[in-house]
Order: C-alpha cells, then structure tokens, then sequence
C-alpha cells in the first residue's frame, strides 16, 4: 500500500516542491480498494444480507467493503470544470407495474390451463390455452383500460392524464481528472513514469492463473466540498505523451505525461453524500 501525493510531490507545475502556493491548489482525494475475488463471489451470492435494514451509510459502506482491501492512497489536482452531471427521471410506474402484473397473471393461468389439460388427458393442449385466454380476456381489458373509459364518456378524444413517478436509477455522470506531469522540470522521469505505470496496471485486470483472474481496483473519490463518491470505477483511462519524445534505457520519454481518468459511480448518488463532501 503507497501514498502518492501528486499535488505535493509531483512536477504537475512549475511552482517548486515545498512550496506553500501548492497546499492551496484544488485537489481530488481518491483511495484505491482492491476486490478479493473469492471473497466477492461468496458475497455476492449472499447479496440478500445487504439488504436487511440498516443505516444508509453503513449499507453502503458494507456494499463493497466485506469484499475490498484498502490499497494505495492519491492527490490528484484537479483543475477541471465539470464537478457533476446528473438526470432525473420520472415515468408511469405505477401503470407499467400493473400491467405487466396482469400480463404475468395471465400467462401464468394459460400454463396452468396447459398443464391442467396435459393431466386431464386433453391432447390439443395449444388449444385448451387458447380458450383460456378468450375466456380470461384480462390482458386485453387491462392494456384497454384507457379507450374503455374514454369511450364511457362518450367523447372519442378523452385522455386519463395518469401521474408520473420517480425512476430509481444510476443517472450521475462520470468526474474526469486530467493533470500533466512534466519531465523537464527537475528531469524526474523515472518517478513519473512509475506513476503512470502503477496507474495502468491496478486499472486492469490481472491474471493469476489459467482461469482466475483479478478486477482491476474500485475506488472512493473526494472532490473537497463538491462530490464524494463512496465506490467508483475508473471507467476511462487516456495517457498521451507530450512534446518532444526520446528513447531512455528501451522507454519512450516525452517532454510531459498527459493523464486523464474518469470515475463512474458503481452505485447511485444519494443526496446523503453531500454530508461527507
């Protein structure tokens, strides 16, 4: 497990090492966990026990944590414009539910007709399910309730306006981190390019064997007073390399390393989260 400190001990800026300018630049506190697998498989396959009742945030907490490892620490300064990016969205609920509810009943009843028909010694089992669903017609009522009420009225434009409901879902957008690491400054490019290598690597996964295999890391992400990201996936990753280029002991070194992370929320956003910001 390592701490890497970018914004104190990096040449992410001409503003040299030490230097009190730099405790006052914008930073993104990120902490990297490491999946064990066995352990995940066997909770996930106990996934119920997450949802017995508790607190918000132990239930998140408890998400990953049974099945992570803390690993490496990092301060990343952040310079970008974009914080958060999110969507709500609301839809029938309420009647997609029910409707698919009646079209579950009535399937379920054309198989037990089947069924029922197969004991009684019925050979056309097909058709037996078909006078089932004529006689039963509840699917057709239900996706015609609108018309037939409409109808009622005798006024062929009636419409049922019907309330919409909050969708649950993952709407947050991804918070991109990009920063240049310079190999000019105090020619450091061995310690940068450890860096953006290390950054590739816990990134993928990683093969152990024939046929078992790690996930590449999850993270916690902290932008100070703005975001916080309880468990998150880099799930973009670009380094390019900058300026003029050069062949060191078999490595390519450029001027400067361009690095530019995304993490993806692996879990939904909560307004919970404002506390920890």
């Amino acid at each position: 497990m390592g701490k890497y400190d970018v914004v104190k001990d990096f040449d992410w800026t001409s503003v040299p090492r030490g230097s009190g300018l730099r405790k006052r630049a914008p930073r993104v506190w990120v902490k990297s966990f490491k999946i064990k697998s066995n352990e995940a498989l066997n909770r996930f396959k106990n996934y119920m026990q997450v949802l017995a009742i508790t607190d918000a945030k132990s239930f998140y907490d408890k998400m990953y944590g049974d099945v992570s490892e803390p690993e490496d620490d990092f301060n990343f300064p952040f310079f970008g414009d974009n914080v958060r990016s999110f969507s709500n969205t609301y839809g029938d609920t309420f009647q997609s539910a029910f409707l698919n509810a009646a079209d579950s009943v009535a399937r379920n009843a054309i198989e037990l007709g089947g069924t029922a028909a197969s004991v009684m010694g019925i050979d056309n089992i097909q058709a037996t399910s078909d006078i089932i669903r004529s006689d039963l017609s509840v699917e057709n009522k239900l996706l015609n309730l609108k018309t037939m009420v409409g109808q009622a009225n005798g006024d062929p434009g009636s419409y049922i306006e019907t309330p919409k409901m909050y969708q649950y879902e993952q709407s947050d957008g991804p918070l991109t981190v990009s920063f240049v690491l310079s190999n000019t400054i105090n020619s450091d490019w061995k310690k940068n390019y450890e860096l953006v290598k290390k950054l590739q690597v816990i990134n993928r996964p990683f093969r152990k064997n024939s046929i078992a295999m790690e996930p590449p890391r999850i993270y916690q992400v902290k932008v100070p007073g703005h975001r916080f990201i309880r468990w998150a996936s880099c799930s973009n990753f670009e380094l390019n390399l900058l300026g003029t280029k050069r062949e060191i002991d078999g490595i390519i070194v450029p001027e400067g390393f361009q690095v530019t992370m995304s993490f993806t929320s692996l879990t939904t956003e909560v307004s919970n989260f404002m506390d920890d910001v």
